[in-house]
Formats: structure tokens, sequence, C-alpha cells
């Protein structure tokens, strides 16, 4: 009968996992504040911000109609060739408009956020007063109703309201994705195999 080994070295903590990481969080420091600047730049650039947000989205339609189109050909039975040929060419032909009239395609965009954030405030405040029994209920009615102000105000300004609304969006997205960034960065200077945290 053989005996088992016993366990001589413990498993690898977090903390010495994200040691490499640690080294180099001066990049990852730079990469956070890098997009909050980028950010800060783009709320005051929102209208150039906006139809480059239709571009990026068109030049991903076009990728995502290349896959699909290649993926049909993979599938089995007409029906599946079918109807993924009519999806890969449906996103083929949305990146191709956006790509052609990026100015029409940030107009249809913000129209579609606009509805968008109606139908999810109206659902928010449903979904608040049906369960007032919760602690944090009004909390959601709450944000129900800043997303029905804030996709009314679109919508009313619409199609104006093209010129601003993705840019300010995507740079608002900038500026926090920048701080995450940031924080992580931080987070990992101050870790030292799980053991032992300095203080920044």
């Amino acid at each position: 009968m053989s005996q088992q080994t016993p366990i001589e070295h413990a498993a690898p903590s977090l903390g010495s996992q994200l040691v490499p990481l640690r080294r180099n969080w001066g990049w990852l420091m730079a990469g956070g504040a890098a997009l909050v600047l980028l950010g800060i730049v783009g709320l005051g650039s929102a209208t150039l911000l906006s139809v480059a947000s239709a571009i990026w989205f068109g030049a991903m339609m076009l990728v995502g109609g290349v896959i699909v189109l290649f993926g049909a050909f993979r599938s089995e039975g007409w029906r599946g060739v079918l109807l993924n040929t009519l999806i890969g060419l449906l996103y083929l032909g949305v990146g191709i408009f956006t790509l052609v009239n990026p100015v029409a395609a940030t107009a249809s965009l913000t129209l579609f956020v606009g509805v968008a954030l109606l139908a999810t405030g109206i659902l928010r405040v449903v979904v608040g007063l049906q369960n007032r029994q919760l602690r944090f209920w009004a909390w959601v009615v709450i944000s129900g109703l800043l997303s029905l102000l804030l996709g009314a105000m679109i919508l009313f300004q619409w199609p104006a309201s093209s010129l601003w609304v993705l840019g300010t969006f995507l740079a608002i997205e900038l500026i926090f994705q920048g701080i995450g960034i940031m924080a992580l960065a931080r987070a990992i200077r101050s870790t030292f195999d799980g053991s032992a945290v300095r203080k920044a």
C-alpha cells in the first residue's frame, strides 16, 4: 500500500499571483489616468465622440456580420443556414449604412437609447412599486424616474440630442473605467504575497 505524500508547500496565494502585476502597477495607473483624461476631453467634444461611436458600432457590425456568415456555412440543415445568412446580411447592411452615413446612424442610435431608457425606467418603477415590502424599494423607483427623465429629455430634443448623447455617455464610461483601473493599480501595489499590506 502506497503512502500519501504530505503536502510540503501550500497553494500559492492570490497575492503571490499578483506579484508580476505589482511590478507593472505604474503602467496600469498610467493607463487609467489616460482613460480619465480622454473622457474629460470627450466631454468637451461630445459631437465628435458621438460620430466616432457610431463608426465604431458600424465596424463591429461588419465584423459580426462576417463571422455570422462564416458560421452559416457550418450550420446543419437549410433552416439554420438560412437564418444565420439572413442575420449576417442584416449585420452587414447595418454596418455598411453606419459607415456610409455615420451622422444618420448616430441619430438612429440616439433614438434607440432614448426609447431604451424610457422602457427601462418604466420597468424599474413598476418593479419598485410592486416590491414595497423590500427595504430599498424607493431607490429603485427613484432610479426608474431618473431613467424616465433622461429618456424623455433625449426624445424631446431628438434629433438635436444625437449631437451629444452618445459622446457624453462614452466619455462618462471612459472616466469611470479609468478610475476603476487606477483603483485596481493602487490595490495591486499595496498587496504583497497576501500577507503584508504596504501603505500607498
